[in-house]
């Protein structure tokens, strides 16, 4: 029989003493396997839960639901010994008994705010367990037993992220959207910034888990005498920002290596104000986690001014070479392309030469000259479209794409620059893939992506820029991370390659997101299909039993990772929120999933009856 709870406060429960030992990095048994860390330990979406199989899935149903008030719902909830821990659609934070999901505690830390909240970190303090938790500007320390803050860690259990950052705490914004990370004794931070100047730098930084204060701070706008200051304007840490990782990072707990994947700089589109390369922006950087010293880095965008940064944690798996395992970090951006690198050496295992690319038409912008371009695998998503690709509707549609796709830019070219006056196709669009990657023991990755474009220009603001926010004045497009501000040029919004009549240019049997498997051990996919409905904002999750789950549109379905088969699906009251998680309890496998926006939000687990 499933429960049903509404969000309140109760008494807690004892958390497990198996609490403590997987908070530790210690294996729980098969009878109690944890989900500890948003995205698995090794960001990798994996679960070694083997109760549920091809076999059975399809006997999943529903056995517990904590629903909320209406809202979008970004979190993946972690389950560590008896009890999931999760962020509700009012970001505060509930801890649930994991059989049940009857709510044990509620903390709310009474914070005005609109800031998306990803997950949660958790950390043993000598046999405490803790529950850290970002929201806005601060990192809260919570006790995992009584749902108090913890008052030792910073001003009485919170740290300001904006503060040890550039001047003084109140000229900085930050927000900590996705989870923390943690390694032995320090809390990693990263957070989220302005996409247009002024900005924040993007530094990631560590602090002590207990006391709150500052460890170390690597910076992404390099400064003087630092590697990469060269590839900035002179004095770019003084004014520039972005390059942050704002999707959290990935620690390699053993080597003691923290992962990070960074946006573009400041601003995104128009980069005229930090020509160069902008090492460390849109990159893949290892760092020492005790000291944050630099170990490799490896641009993926020089001089982003597409916005196509990574947009998820770099996945830490290993792969077969020659005879000999080799431990792997995975990367990917709003390209769709797949970056695979040596983990303690960052060299790439497939060759990923420099490629021309076309130069900026825009005043005062400089493109880079080439782009790194993976050979192997091949991108997940279409950079190319032929008359064969456009809509059929009607013969007056179909000539209209043709007429459209003749007149922009960037087709079979990628890295375009955008133009004035001219459209440019971004394929597959800005968002690329959102719902983050998978992979299993084998060496399989597995990601969903979109097969479509997106299409857009650049405006010369320069008369106008001094109007902007007057009245009768023009308006700034994109949103809070991306308006027009003080620059000359801009980007004109998130385009679609869309008919100037209405409707997608491309047909809509073509263009539909797919879900791939890619032996990462050759470089080739195994499989890829058409995924029905949309996936873009929930990731798979793959287990030891050969199961793929992935919530697409509003059902969470289960496919066979060897051929690609559909085996399971369930509607949903709303669509995923985030990549589903698994855990055991008492010997019992439960799927679990949060799902917000138009409908219910709710954190639902599946499992077989019992």
């Amino acid at each position: 029989m499933k429960a049903r709870h509404k969000v309140s406060i109760l008494a807690l429960g004892a958390v497990a003493s198996l609490a403590i030992a997987a908070a530790q990095g210690q294996p729980s048994s098969n009878a109690n396997l944890d989900w500890g860390f948003h995205g698995g330990s090794a960001s990798d979406r994996y679960s070694p839960a083997t109760q549920i199989t091809p076999a059975n899935v399809s006997g999943l149903s529903e056995a517990w639901r904590f629903t909320m008030e209406a809202g979008g719902l970004e979190s993946q909830p972690i389950k560590i010994g008896s009890s999931v821990y999760v962020v509700t659609t009012s970001r505060t934070v509930v801890a649930l008994d994991a059989e049940t999901g009857k709510p044990k505690w509620t903390f709310d830390p009474k914070l005005e705010g609109t800031q998306p909240i990803r997950g949660l970190a958790t950390w043993n303090d000598k046999g405490k367990l803790r529950v850290v938790f970002g929201r806005e500007q601060y990192v809260y320390m919570i006790d995992a037993e009584t749902g108090q803050l913890v008052p030792g860690f910073g001003g009485n259990g919170r740290i300001d992220a904006r503060e040890n950052l550039r001047g003084a705490a109140e000229d900085n914004k930050i927000y900590i959207t996705s989870p923390v990370s943690v390694y032995q004794n320090l809390v990693i931070v990263n957070g989220r910034l302005a996409e247009n100047t002024p900005a924040s730098p993007g530094d990631v930084r560590a602090f002590d888990a207990r006391s709150g204060k500052l460890v170390w701070t690597f910076h992404t706008v390099p400064h003087p005498g630092e590697a990469g200051a060269n590839t900035w304007p002179k004095d770019a840490h003084l004014t520039q920002g972005g390059a942050n990782a704002w999707s959290g990072a990935s620690v390699d707990q053993a080597r003691g290596i923290v992962f990070v994947n960074t946006g573009s700089a400041a601003d995104d589109f128009y980069g005229a104000r930090r020509l160069g390369d902008n090492r460390f922006a849109s990159s893949t950087i290892a760092l020492n986690a005790k000291t944050g010293k630099r170990i490799w880095d490896f641009q993926l965008v020089h001089h982003d001014i597409w916005d196509v940064d990574p947009i998820n944690v770099p996945v830490l798996t290993t792969i077969t070479r020659g005879g000999a395992k080799v431990d792997i970090a995975v990367a990917t951006n709003k390209t769709a392309q797949i970056y695979v690198f040596n983990r303690t050496t960052g060299k790439p295992i497939f060759p990923i030469p420099e490629v021309p690319v076309p130069p900026s038409t825009v005043p005062g912008e400089v493109a880079a000259k080439t782009q790194p371009i993976p050979t192997l695998p091949r991108p997940m998503a279409r950079k190319c479209f032929t008359e064969k690709d456009l809509t059929n509707v009607s013969p007056a549609a179909n000539a209209e794409a043709k007429k459209l796709l003749a007149g922009v830019l960037g087709n079979c070219v990628p890295y375009t620059p955008l133009a004035l006056g001219q459209d440019t196709l971004v394929a597959p669009g800005f968002a690329g893939t959102w719902g983050g990657m998978a992979a299993d023991r084998r060496g399989v990755l597995y990601a969903s992506a979109p097969n479509g474009s997106g299409m857009t220009r650049m405006l010369d603001n320069s008369k106008v820029r001094d109007m902007i926010g007057k009245p009768g004045g023009p308006t700034a497009i994109g949103g809070a991370q991306n308006g027009i501000g003080a620059l000359d040029y801009n980007f004109a919004g998130y385009g679609q390659f869309r008919l100037p009549s209405g409707g997608s240019a491309l047909d809509e049997a073509t263009s539909q997101g797919t879900l791939n498997a890619i032996d990462l051990n050759t470089g080739f996919y195994k499989w890829s299909i058409y995924l029905p409905g949309r996936a873009n904002s929930s990731g798979p999750l793959v287990t030891a039993t050969g199961l793929l789950f992935i919530a697409a549109g509003n059902e969470l379905q289960a496919y066979s990772t060897e051929n690609g088969k559909q085996l399971w699906k369930t509607t949903l009251s709303a669509t995923g929120g985030n990549s589903a998680g698994s855990y055991t309890v008492n010997g019992r496998q439960f799927v679990m999933l949060a799902t917000g926006g138009r409908g219910q939000a709710a954190y639902v687990a599946y499992a077989l009856p019992r």
